[in-house]
């Protein structure tokens, strides 16, 4: 993980990106905050995986992930459907 990405998930807070993991995994997350200057960096987050359009998070639980553990970051554009 670069600074490049640590600035994508800055500046998409409340917003998806998606997240590769070092054990290879790729997740679609709603950024909630990041934390890059403190002894163990980390982001919070909602798994929006399973539905990237989530809107309310009122009974979703929230999740952290060390940025250690984070190989890159990138905007989450959704793909359209063919009519």
């Amino acid at each position: 993980m670069n600074q490049t990405d640590i600035q994508c998930l800055k500046t998409h807070i409340d917003r998806v990106v998606e997240i590769e993991t070092l054990n290879g995994k790729r997740l679609l997350v709603n950024v909630i905050s990041v934390f890059d200057k403190e002894s163990d960096p980390d982001v919070f987050f909602h798994d929006v995986s399973a539905d990237p359009g989530q809107k309310n998070f009122a009974n979703t639980p929230g999740f952290a992930l060390s940025l250690n553990e984070i190989v890159s970051v990138r905007e989450y554009t959704p793909k359209e459907g063919r009519a």
